[in-house]
């Protein structure tokens, strides 16, 4: 049976890049951490004999509130400009707060900005939806 404590959306801030502030109101934060196998296909057999890891992928988006000139390029948190200025972007850290307890959650090292959108909708304000690859995942207990 379960004995922690849960972790409340609304108590969570999400930091991305060296700001040491949050991107902005996050709405929602979703990470995946991927295992990839391929079938270990002996010749002669119908049968597949196993399967192999071939590599572990993490990607992350984030939906949050659009804030008067915090864009995301001008929080240094995507990439813009020519090719060798996309080349040239440094990696990024992204760390998820609980904020009732000042501990990291989750932390994505290796982060790339990979897509970025928004949206409005009649009675309602901008939000600012974006995904992102990373090297790596990991969560309160490492």
């Amino acid at each position: 049976m379960a004995t922690g404590k849960a972790i409340s959306g609304a108590a969570a801030l999400l930091y991305l890049g060296d700001s040491g502030k949050p991107i902005g109101w996050a709405t929602g934060v979703t990470a995946q951490e991927t295992i990839e196998y391929i079938p270990i296909d002996p010749v002669g057999m119908i049968d597949v004999a196993g399967h192999e890891p071939v590599r572990r992928t993490v990607s992350m988006s984030a939906s949050f509130v659009r804030i008067k000139n915090e864009s995301l390029a001008t929080q240094q948190v995507w990439s813009k400009g020519d090719t060798l200025e996309v080349i040239e972007f440094e990696a990024m850290n992204a760390i998820l707060i609980d904020q009732t307890t000042g501990s990291a959650v989750f932390k994505l090292e290796g982060v790339y900005p990979q897509t970025r959108s928004w949206q409005v909708q009649k009675g309602s304000i901008v939000t600012v939806n974006a995904t992102f690859y990373a090297r790596t995942m990991t969560d309160e207990q490492g």
